[in-house]
């Protein structure tokens, strides 16, 4: 019976690590973390700001914090859409298990989850190849925004960001400082797009640091708009206003008949 015990436990899969938030992050939207699970059951930590049917996932670069996207993530929400951005498993598992490309599905799929049915994937670095790269696979996939992406990268599993938009017919964003050592492989995946923006911008800025531009900010949303619409204010508010009409016109016909079944002063309820 021991031996059995002792095989049945030593051939149980480990309990999936829970990682934790970055200290970054604010108090007023710790509140909003969520945990997702990727295919090989690595967990990640994020947050979920603003909802709706339109998506916008926001993936780091390698060594990124999630709080790097935060300024642009704010003014999504507030622009409409569910924005969802998360943390690198670099932060969760062992050197040479990087396989970005998992997380990007699972954050799609957690969007999905959470009543999201057209998505713009966004990434810095490592995150804007893994993006790129699972592109074809994301439901519901409108755009695609890539700040500073390799061309290819063989950190954990080999992404191949030009060959990812060449797969797909949705509108990319790229975006590279002049300076930086990556701008030629920016140019690259660019190129290899059918329908591409690419903003080269002076300096060194790298990943989701291109961001804290409200030039850039700005660029992007802008994109968003143009490649997934959010919904407009009576789209956003026609279901909650049509409920509270329904609720008056109920209470009024109440009312009404309360009216008409109530005795006349002066005759008896018995004549």
């Amino acid at each position: 019976m021991a031996v059995v015990s002792a095989f049945v436990l030593a051939g149980a899969a480990p309990a999936a690590a829970q990682p934790e938030l970055d200290q970054c992050v604010p108090a007023d939207l710790r509140g909003d973390a969520i945990t997702f699970r990727a295919d090989d059951h690595v967990v990640s930590r994020g947050l979920v700001l603003g909802s709706g049917s339109s998506g916008v996932l926001l993936t780091p670069g390698t060594g990124e914090s999630l709080c790097a996207w935060l300024p642009l993530a704010r003014r999504l929400a507030d622009d409409g859409y569910q924005v969802l951005l998360h943390q690198t498993r670099a932060e969760v598992v062992p050197r040479g298990e990087y396989r970005y490309g998992l997380d990007v599905m699972g954050a799609a799929r957690e969007l999905h989850r959470r009543d999201a049915t057209s998505i713009v994937a966004a990434g810095a670095g490592t995150g804007a190849t893994a993006a790129a790269a699972t592109a074809e696979r994301i439901s519901g996939l409108k755009g695609l925004v890539l700040l500073t992406p390799f061309a290819v990268t063989g950190q954990g599993t080999e992404l191949d960001a030009v060959a990812g938009v060449r797969a797909v017919e949705v509108p990319s964003f790229v975006a590279v400082a002049q300076d930086d050592a990556m701008a030629g492989e920016a140019r690259e995946v660019a190129g290899a797009a059918s329908d591409s923006r690419l903003e080269i911008v002076p300096g060194t800025a790298d990943g989701a640091e291109l961001t804290q531009d409200s030039a850039m900010r700005d660029k992007v949303r802008a994109f968003v708009r143009e490649a997934m619409p959010p919904r407009t204010f009576i789209e956003r508010w026609a279901l909650p206003i049509s409920g509270v009409v329904l609720l008056l016109v109920v209470a009024g016909v109440v009312v009404l008949r309360r009216r008409n079944t109530t005795t006349p002063p002066g005759v008896s309820a018995d004549s």
